[in-house]
């Protein structure tokens, strides 16, 4: 009989323990941790959090679209460089490509957070995440040949969400390309 009481007791401590972490981890998703839990966990590395993801989901895809001026003074229709890209089951272990999608949304996402502590538009380019921007569109993206300015726009849309509309969040100044020619002032007629 003693032999049977200590594999109960040990169930019921194994239960005990078990619910003390299950209630620790809800007091874990709270904004102010409890003292208990700063005790038991000083690290916060054995309670889990599951907000580690974002404080608020993402809802939404930003889409970073460019397009050229040519030498002649034509537009080039918009093109759009993918900042979130459908996933496969492989890159859950090896994506390396992940860094420049983790870069972009980023320097999307600051670039927002900048935008109102700045009273003239004009001034957004001075920032990091504009210049990292603007270096991206004109270095890194294919242009046509013949392009000479190059100008970005950062929309959003909702992928998963088909009702949703698109819509255009920020316009950028335009912006020579190294080593493109002058374009020609066009004669004014008489």
């Amino acid at each position: 009989m003693g032999r049977g009481y200590g594999r109960t007791a040990g169930r019921w401590g194994l239960y005990g323990l078990l619910a003390g972490w299950a209630g620790l981890t809800v007091f874990q998703q709270l904004d102010k941790p409890h003292w208990i839990q700063t005790k038991v966990d000083p690290t916060a590395m054995g309670i889990p959090n599951w907000r580690f993801f974002a404080p608020t989901p993402g809802r939404h895809d930003y889409n970073l679209l460019y397009r050229s001026t040519l030498d002649d003074g034509e537009l080039t229709e918009w093109r759009e460089h993918s900042v979130g890209v459908q996933r496969r089951a492989l890159q859950m272990v090896w994506h390396p490509g992940r860094r420049l999608e983790k870069a972009l949304f980023d320097a999307i996402s600051q670039l927002f957070l900048l935008a109102d502590r700045f009273d003239d538009p004009r001034r957004m380019q001075l920032t990091v995440p504009y210049l990292a921007l603007l270096n991206f569109v004109t270095n890194e993206v294919e242009h046509h040949a013949d392009a000479v300015e190059v100008q970005f726009m950062i929309g959003q849309s909702a992928a998963h969400e088909p009702d949703v509309e698109p819509k255009m969040l920020f316009l950028s100044e335009w912006h020579k390309l190294a080593g493109a020619a002058e374009i020609a002032p066009t004669p004014v007629a008489a």
